[in-house]
């Protein structure tokens, strides 16, 4: 029913303007009702006063009456001589031609001497001359006036009065347009009244009623109220009730109400047929927006067909094709965001995995998923900083996307990945396509004025041979990436095997916590003597694993693994602590070396290390301790592993770098830190004897080690040459296989008491 808009706009119209009309219907009855309410009580108000200017009429006439009968000679002689018929002939005349209903006389002292009613004598003296009121007698009220009979001393007093019944009230009904009722209060007695016989009747009962009072009465009959009170000469309270009828004051009131609600019917009507005749006008228009938003809803954002015209719906239907326009702008934007990189505008990783779940869905699609990682990117981004790495990203973009064909997709999978679906037909056609790849970029790239030489590595997986679910083929292409890293090579192709090697890496990251937690790990030592004299100086500790389920599990497979899982600093933390038992052991054996502790890139930027080694500083472990510290660990946070070395160094710790010559520092940068030692990697001098170069390489490191003061160790001495040569060149310190494997702490025992015995 109201779906149409003409339906809704008369709806809406006809709401308002009954909503108003109701408003001023509303008004209009409140402020006519107050001003009913108010009428009657002035009414009411001006009856009372009518009726007690009535009772001081009939009073006034009273008071004449009596002094017109006091003052006549016969009626005087009469009360003198005590003439009773006399007395009561002129009463009774007097009466009868001024129409009183009670005539009494009494002497000065009270005494009756005639009386029409039976009286209380005592409450007619009044010894004010020309005294009025009320009273009672025989059930009925009277309006009575004293006043002395004098000759010329007072002998008599003579009282006249009114009964006060129907017909004063009837006349004050008629004078003031308002009954009035009067009633005893102390009998509940209704002495008059000009109320119709039923309402008279309700009253009366709701005098002598204990559950309703006669003003409830009064509401419930819709009457209008007003009291006044008057005292009686034996001192009972006459109430007198003034009401009026609401309903017949508001008979005019009501004419005009209805007067009003007509006229708001006859304007609600012609509201409604004006609102449907405007509704007609704009429903076209209206439909017209709708049907075309109904497209715009749908997704079709082709343009329009609105009616042009030049009212405001012309300037909406203008307004509504430039936003429609602007939508379908920004609905194309929006789902190339969605669907590809910003940076390089190239698809990105949800959308390489649309387009990957779609070939592995078609039968008869086949290819090759290559995976690109630029290795140490994030190394670069820190120390360019992001916005010359973003540059480098887009120049790897473009290189990329030279020379591969309209049916290979190229999109950034990652960070530093990016990713190639290409189908060659064979694998060694796309081992030479990864070769221009390769070429492309071995060159420099150029960002504002510095070159940026940059290393890849490459896994590629074919699909669906080697993968045929979306899972898969993500996995073993990073698999192979990861495989291409370990043997430094440009690109690796998935074989047979990875996945186990996947899989055991997982296994032992899912160990570590085991075997830090339940002892799975030991600890051995690697001799190291004096190039001089061969005696034993010191020693490495080295870490060893066996699970039960991986088997033997070396430190250089699994130590990388907890750098990454973050599993390192609690591995270090349990070496420290087992560093420092083997110092003390060593000690109550007499036993006085160094033990060397191998330190990880992530331990220097962790403050459980610190902690850890501050605690040992303070039971004096620092003598017996030295810190070996790899060159690529100082260059992961430079300026934070550097302040971590300083501080150590205070406390007393010697440093060492270990496999010096494997990474990218120099002796001038080394002397910049806080070392105490340089360790010559083994590289250099496992095969010092037959290689000149390596000769070159460790004289010359040697020789500018001991300018900076540092003592120089060699590891990896394979045989007895080889110590001879570097002790001939002053190399201080040796470590290989030809003095000793590592071993366990008790063999390290016997090996310095044996030297002892020897000495």
């Amino acid at each position: 029913m109201f779906r149409q808009f003409k339906v809704r706009l008369a709806f809406i119209f006809g709401i308002l303007i009954a909503i108003a009309l109701s408003g001023a219907l509303f008004a209009v009855l409140v402020t006519t009702s107050n001003q009913v309410e108010r009428t009657v009580q002035r009414e009411l108000t001006v009856s009372e006063r009518v009726f007690r200017e009535l009772m001081d009429g009939r009073a006034e006439q009273l008071r004449r009456a009596a002094e017109v009968l006091t003052d006549d000679f016969g009626f005087k002689r009469a009360v003198a001589t005590e003439d009773r018929d006399t007395i009561v002939s002129a009463l009774v005349n007097h009466g009868d031609r001024i129409g009183t209903d009670l005539i009494a006389l009494q002497s000065p002292a009270g005494e009756e001497i005639a009386s029409t009613h039976v009286l209380n004598l005592q409450q007619l003296v009044n010894n004010e001359q020309g005294g009025k009121g009320l009273l009672v007698s025989e059930g009925h009220l009277y309006q009575v006036v004293t006043v002395p009979v004098s000759a010329p001393n007072l002998i008599a007093w003579a009282t006249l009065g009114f009964e006060v019944d129907d017909t004063i009230t009837e006349q004050l009904h008629e004078l003031a347009n308002a009954d009035i009722t009067l009633w005893l209060e102390r009998e509940s007695q209704l002495l008059a009244s000009s109320l119709s016989n039923s309402l008279r009747e309700g009253f009366a009962k709701s005098l002598i009623s204990k559950q309703m009072a006669y003003t409830d009465w009064a509401n419930n009959e819709g009457l209008a109220l007003k009291e006044t009170t008057l005292s009686t000469a034996e001192g009972n309270v006459v109430h007198v009730s003034l009401t009026t009828s609401r309903a017949e004051a508001m008979q005019e009131f009501n004419e005009l109400l209805v007067q009003i609600v007509l006229i708001g019917a006859i304007a609600l009507i012609g509201t409604l047929m004006v609102a449907l005749f405007v509704a007609r006008t704009i429903s076209t228009p209206i439909a017209e927006l709708s049907q075309a938003a109904g497209k715009l809803k749908s997704g079709d954002y082709s343009p329009t067909n609105l009616q042009a015209r030049k009212d405001e719906f012309g300037q909406l239907a203008d307004t509504f094709e430039s936003m429609r326009s602007a939508i379908s702008q920004r609905e194309q934007k929006v789902r190339f965001q969605a669907t590809h990189d910003q940076l390089t505008e190239l698809p990105n990783r949800r959308e390489l995995q649309r387009l990957l779940t779609h070939q592995l869905h078609d039968l008869a699609s086949s290819g090759w998923l290559i995976l690109l990682n630029i290795r140490n990117f994030r190394r670069l981004n820190d120390s360019v900083g992001q916005r010359m790495g973003d540059e480098v990203l887009k120049q790897l973009a473009e290189r990329l996307l030279v020379g591969i064909s309209s049916s290979d997709v190229l999109a950034r999978f990652g960070g530093d990945e990016f990713a190639l679906v290409t189908q060659p037909q064979s694998e060694s056609e796309l081992a030479q396509q990864l070769e221009h790849i390769r070429e492309r970029l071995s060159k420099p790239f150029l960002v504002a004025g510095s070159q940026f030489d940059l290393k890849f590595n490459c896994g590629a997986v074919q699909f669906p041979e080697q993968a045929d679910n979306l899972d898969s083929l993500i996995r073993r292409a990073q698999v192979s990436v990861r495989h291409a890293k370990e043997q430094n090579q440009f690109v690796a192709f998935y074989r047979e095997g990875f996945d186990e090697a996947h899989l055991r890496r997982l296994a032992i990251v899912e160990q570590l916590p085991k075997a830090i937690a339940n002892g799975g790990f030991k600890l051995v030592a690697q001799p190291k003597v004096l190039a001089s004299t061969g005696r034993t100086v010191a020693a490495e500790i080295l870490i060893r694993w066996h699970d039960e389920t991986l088997g033997w599990v070396g430190p250089d497979e699994f130590i990388p693994l907890a750098e990454q899982s973050g599993m390192i600093t609690e591995i270090t933390h349990w070496v420290v602590k087992q560093a420092e038992h083997w110092v003390n052991q060593l000690l109550q054996l007499q036993d006085e070396i160094k033990l060397s502790i191998n330190i990880s890139a992530v331990d220097l930027i962790n403050d459980k290390l610190a902690n850890d080694l501050i605690a040992l500083s303070q039971r004096n472990m620092q003598r017996y301790l030295i810190l070996e510290v790899t060159e690529s660990a100082l260059m992961h946070e430079p300026e934070k592993s550097i302040a971590c070395l300083q501080m150590l160094s205070e406390l007393g710790y010697e440093i060492s770098i270990d496999d010096y010559g494997t990474g990218y520092s120099s002796l001038s940068q080394i002397r910049r830190l806080p070392i105490n030692e340089l360790k010559i990697d083994r590289a250099f001098i496992q095969y010092l004897m037959s290689q000149p170069e390596d000769q070159s390489i460790v004289r010359s490191t040697i020789q500018l080690a001991h300018e900076l003061n540092l003592r120089v160790v060699a590891e990896g001495v394979e045989d007895e040459a080889s110590w001879r040569w570097l002790a001939e060149h002053q190399c201080d310190v040796l470590q290989g296989y030809y003095f000793s494997k590592p071993i366990s702490f008790d063999d390290l025992h016997l090996r310095l008491l044996k030297e002892k015995e020897h000495a």
